[in-house]
């Protein structure tokens, strides 16, 4: 789809605000190249640190794999949004229908064959 999917993310370890920028440009893991992610520091609890990553890529398991390439055990990952759909206090496992309009509103032009 092209969304932005984006993450709250518990890692164990001091993240480097540099690596954390470079992600802007894309990184290579094991061969694989990942599209530019946004990464910012959040908060620093004791040994660990909360981050907010946003991709649109979306490959198996990229956020992990891009912290663990920058020595970075994720402990924790939340996801917060997918695209323009915030998931708010949405219980783990829940589900909540999405209005028509809103639908309409965001998959319009893939419904239509037009560009945004």
């Amino acid at each position: 789809t092209g969304w932005t999917r984006r993450y709250r993310v518990r890692v164990h370890g001091a993240p480097d605000e540099g690596a954390l920028a470079r992600l802007a440009k894309g990184v290579t893991v094991d061969g694989l190249r990942y599209g530019p992610i946004r990464a910012a520091l959040d908060k620093v609890q004791g040994s660990n640190a909360w981050l907010t990553m946003s991709l649109t890529e979306g490959k198996n398991r990229e956020v992990r794999k891009v912290c663990a390439h920058l020595g970075l055990d994720v402990n924790r990952l939340i996801r917060v949004a997918f695209g323009p759909f915030q998931l708010g206090a949405l219980e783990r496992g829940a589900v909540e229908e999405v209005p028509r309009r809103a639908l309409r509103d965001q998959l319009g032009h893939l419904l239509s064959g037009t560009a945004p």
